[in-house]
């Protein structure tokens, strides 16, 4: 299980596959593609505070790693998010 580092945007889907732990599925894209590749996401460790912070076209740096089925794990996020937001 090998860790890598994403920087993508958030394609605006998101779906919630369980309540008991969260876990959340969300689909993005790389930044610094030049094709149009998704990537399946999901994430149990503090999905609730993602899910929260979401809006559409939001900028995302991932950490984590592909499962058996190739979806990224998330292990780590951070938001980018706008000065109005933050200071809101």
């Amino acid at each position: 299980m090998q860790s890598e580092n994403l920087t993508v945007k958030y394609l605006n889907k998101s779906k919630i596959i369980k309540l008991d732990p969260f876990m959340l599925y969300l689909q993005v894209t790389p930044l610094k593609s030049a094709e149009t590749v998704t990537i399946n996401c999901i994430i149990v460790k503090h999905a609730l505070t993602l899910f929260y912070q979401l809006k559409p076209d939001t900028q995302l740096a991932l950490y984590g790693h592909y499962n058996a089925r190739h979806q990224f794990v998330i292990t780590k996020f951070m938001v980018r998010a706008a000065v109005q937001t933050l200071a809101s």
